[in-house]
């Protein structure tokens, strides 16, 4: 595509772009769907080791800088210290980089999206709030339900319109198996939303 980009119009672009993400979609598809019947079968193993929990963060952040940047967001992460725990790497930062995704992608430009990190009596809270298109009550009764894929459109955002309705579901199932658990608050339609995952420290 890079070499012979400047024989296609634009429409060709389009077309070529549109199989690309199609592509993409489909494979995440199959992956969350690899993931779904391993832990209904019980056959998920976490490969925990000791991590630090902020550089997990720092590095899902960095990865997914570009699409703040374009949707010209204003992000922070507050932290008191390097927080040291026993996860399963791949499987946390699996749960943070769509925790990040889901809020980027619900939330207008120039809004707001901010990640708070504590270590509080045995526990770490990671808390990942927008200020995006926010959840009724009836939906955040579905949204961590497997295929619990809710539709929903506010101006200027891309709600979860590439979503199979796994990623929650995945993410809560991954927290459970680390002991922990997950939860929604928001206080209603365009009022934000706060995810908070909460994990033992030791």
């Amino acid at each position: 595509m890079k070499y012979y980009g400047d024989r296609f119009d634009d429409r060709a672009k389009a077309l070529v772009d549109i199989i690309n993400n199609g592509g993409k979609r489909l494979n995440t598809l199959i992956e969350d769907l690899i993931d779904v019947s391993k832990m209904e079968s019980g056959k998920l193993e976490l490969k925990k080791q000791k991590e630090n929990i902020v550089e997990i963060i720092k590095n899902c952040l960095n990865d997914m800088l570009f699409l703040v940047k374009e949707r010209d967001l204003s992000l922070s992460f507050d932290f008191q210290r390097d927080i040291y725990i026993e996860v399963d790497k791949i499987r946390i930062e699996q749960v943070i980089m769509n925790l990040i995704s889901n809020a980027i992608k619900n939330t207008p430009p120039k809004g707001t999206l901010s990640i708070n990190l504590k270590e509080h009596n045995g526990f770490v809270n990671l808390k990942i709030s927008d200020t995006g298109v926010g959840f009724t009550e009836e939906e955040k009764e579905k949204v961590f339900k497997k295929f619990g894929k809710i539709e929903r459109y506010g101006k200027g955002m891309d709600i979860l319109t590439d979503g199979s309705g796994l990623g929650l579901f995945i993410s809560k199932e991954i927290v459970n198996l680390h002991h922990g658990e997950i939860w929604l608050e928001s206080e209603g339609r365009n009022k934000g939303s706060t995810f908070i995952v909460r994990v033992p420290s030791s």
